[in-house]
């Protein structure tokens, strides 16, 4: 199962509708800060929960209508039916519906105030309070009986935001990441001869003899019983001190860190934090290839990690990054960054890109299918002259080069030649190193862009003067447009 399509309505930095369509497990969202990359997160973390101490008015966009709502809705698609049979409830089936003949669940929370009437002619009040399912015969969201309260009956999600908050990953919850990690490495720990014995132990510590709990708690009892028989009739009352739950022993378990003080996790510092989310994410990752999980038998985990390099040198960051790419064969990964070193890890071919820009107050974002300048887009040098209007001198080599080879202009003449016959002027003085006498040659007129191709291949050539950021950003634009003629 993954989600194939956000759809944000004035939610935060978001006006009006927004939809984000994607098709793989692994999602990165660039561009520059306050340009609503992690407010996508944020609103699909208000889909599964209203925030606490949050006011819906808090969360709409400032530029939005007094009318006008508030709502997030995603779709996910996948073998949902299985996911229901194994962790759900029968009554969510009728929810799910075809779509190119692929299992389709439309979930939404929105603040808009409505009622509908739904089974049985039952008419029940919506807001944001409500989780609704799309119904596909009665074209129309629905608050499908206790389902608020059970959505993690068909998805689990897993945050890492950038202030680091470790409460969910260091839960030990049978769905959660540290649940998963410690249940594989149990066993068959509740079968062996240590357990048994401890559950021996247990019955003659609570139940046998008189210094025993059960015998001491008597007393207790037998006043409790007399009240109850003078006021109720006849019963008997007994405090069961029951062996608890296997699970609970999991369930219940901290983190400690020691890194020169020993103290729980939850009261180190960020970075300490963040450190250990993310190492426990990448020993998914090894328990996942480990055990050749099976996604079909998986209640779908969905992770969102805001700013995963924050804390790691660049070596490191591409170690995450190869343990993310793992996890997003059968889990779906939506992360943000500014990182070079993260994004080098991109593949068109198996991600999805969505890059943000903002502009008089609005957020704008398109897909990386959208940059199609070269064969192998989107390129890095690409992505940070459209993600962060960042011109640098890989992606002025990368136009130049695909302009020769798109032109079958192999010869600095002959790309010089077709630039001028395009209108660009050779109004610039390239002085060339004699290589047998290293002396000057006389200087000869060159585009501004074979300029700075020269400039960048010869940095041993000091006879010239450098190149500006400005003629640097002017010969990219120029090559930009040749190529999208």
């Amino acid at each position: 199962m993954k989600i194939t399509q956000v759809k944000i309505k004035n939610f935060k930095a978001f006006n009006g509708e927004n939809i984000f369509n994607i098709n793989s497990g692994l999602v990165f969202l660039v561009g520059e800060n306050n340009t609503g990359k992690t407010t996508l997160l944020e609103a699909i973390s208000f889909l599964k929960s209203l925030p606490e101490k949050k006011k819906i008015e808090d969360l709409k966009n400032k530029k939005a209508g007094e009318k006008d709502f508030v709502s997030v809705e995603i779709k996910i698609q996948g073998e949902i039916t299985n996911i229901i049979d194994d962790f759900s409830e029968e009554k969510y089936k009728k929810y799910v519906f075809k779509e190119n003949d692929i299992e389709t669940i439309l979930i939404c929370r929105s603040s808009e105030n409505r009622k509908v009437k739904q089974e049985k002619g039952k008419e029940i009040e919506l807001n944001e309070k409500k989780i609704t399912l799309w119904n596909n015969e009665s074209k129309q969201f629905e608050n499908a009986s206790g389902f608020d309260s059970v959505i993690s009956t068909l998805f689990e999600t897993q945050f890492v935001w950038s202030d680091a908050d470790p409460d969910d990953v260091t839960d030990f919850g049978s769905t959660k990441i540290c649940g998963k990690l410690l249940n594989n490495v149990i066993g068959d720990f509740y079968q062996t001869d240590k357990w048994q014995a401890f559950i021996k132990s247990h019955k003659s510590t609570f139940h046998e003899g008189d210094d025993s709990l059960s015998k001491k708690s008597e007393v207790l009892e037998l006043e409790i019983q007399k009240i109850l028989e003078n006021q109720y009739g006849a019963a008997k009352i007994k405090f069961d001190f029951n062996l608890p739950d296997a699970k609970t022993f999991s369930t219940s378990t901290s983190i400690k860190v020691n890194d020169g003080i020993e103290t729980d996790l939850k009261d180190k510092g960020s970075g300490m934090q963040r450190a250990f989310a993310l190492a426990v994410i990448q020993t998914y990752a090894k328990f996942l290839t480990k055990h050749d999980t099976d996604n079909t038998k998986q209640k779908p985990l969905f992770f969102f990690i805001d700013e995963p390099e924050i804390s790691l040198h660049p070596k490191a960051q591409k170690i995450l990054m190869q343990a993310l790419d793992k996890i997003s064969k059968n889990q779906q990964i939506f992360i943000t960054t500014h990182s070079p070193y993260i994004l080098r890890e991109f593949s068109g071919a198996d991600h999805n890109m969505f890059i943000f820009s903002k502009d008089s107050g609005r957020i704008y974002y398109k897909p990386s299918d959208d940059l199609k300048l070269f064969k192998f887009s989107p390129s890095l040098g690409e992505i940070n002259y459209f993600a962060y209007d960042l011109p640098t001198i890989e992606f002025h080599n990368e136009l130049y080069g695909v302009l020769q080879e798109q032109e079958m202009k192999y010869s600095l003449i002959e790309i010089d030649n077709f630039f001028e016959e395009r209108g660009i002027l050779k109004n610039k003085d390239w002085i060339e190193i004699d290589k047998k006498t290293g002396t000057a040659k006389p200087s000869y007129k060159v585009a501004s862009m074979t300029f700075i191709r020269n400039t960048i291949h010869h940095p041993e050539n000091k006879e010239n003067s450098n190149f500006t950021e400005i003629e640097l950003r002017e010969s990219i634009e120029k090559m930009i447009a040749l190529i999208n003629k």
